[in-house]
């Protein structure tokens, strides 16, 4: 069973400003559909070091304060070019900050509050009550991948870390929130390899 809630297709907004995040919670596969605003960012972070940048030649001991004391007097250095040398340490997992816009047009509950519901439990483990292992010793469930369509631009499988909204936002007359909006940070499992950055642009 799909079940797709939020903003609607017939409201004249492009899809590309639009973001599409996608989970199967129990056992129905649910689509949250949102408006983008201008604060939607993707960030790539290779982390490099310089391991040298203490160093100097002849860095022991009193040798170390004989070089010091050195460079004190004669403003000359033992440090080289090859202390500014970077060392690559890897590369992490692309991060995704994502500030969308709910707004009910004729039905408050599926239009706002339950795309909050249902990215809550997005983000959500479930886990055993007392024992790790259940009694059909499968155990608790760490929070799924959830599939972000972008903008039509950039589709990826991502783990959701934060999802907050404002609790006081305008209500209607039923109690439902009139419109909200909600900062998602997401991120996939790994990063992401140079020949497979092209996979996940649609251009």
């Amino acid at each position: 069973m799909a079940v797709v809630v939020g903003v609607p297709n017939d409201d004249g907004i492009s899809e590309y400003n639009k973001c599409r995040i996608t989970q199967n919670i129990a056992g129905a596969e649910v689509t949250v559909v949102a408006y983008m605003t201008e604060e939607c960012q993707l960030a790539f972070r290779a982390l490099w070091e310089s391991p040298f940048e203490g160093d100097s030649v002849g860095d022991v001991g009193a040798i170390s304060k004989t070089a010091s004391l050195a460079q004190s007097v004669n403003e000359k250095t033992s440090k080289t070019v090859l202390n500014s040398q970077q060392v690559w340490q890897g590369n992490e997992p692309p991060e995704l900050n994502l500030t969308l816009r709910f707004h009910a047009y004729t039905n408050a509950k599926t239009e706002v509050d339950d795309p909050i519901k249902y990215l809550s439990q997005m983000i959500s483990p479930e886990l055993e009550e007392l024992v790790p292992i259940s009694s059909d010793g499968i155990g608790g469930r760490i929070p799924a991948d959830a599939a972000f369509n972008i903008g039509r631009k950039l589709q990826l499988l991502m783990r959701i870390s934060e999802v907050s909204f404002d609790v006081n936002a305008p209500k209607t007359n039923q109690g439902h929130y009139a419109y909200n909006t909600v900062t998602i940070t997401a991120a996939p499992k790994t990063m992401i390899n140079k020949s497979q950055v092209p996979n996940i642009f649609k251009f």
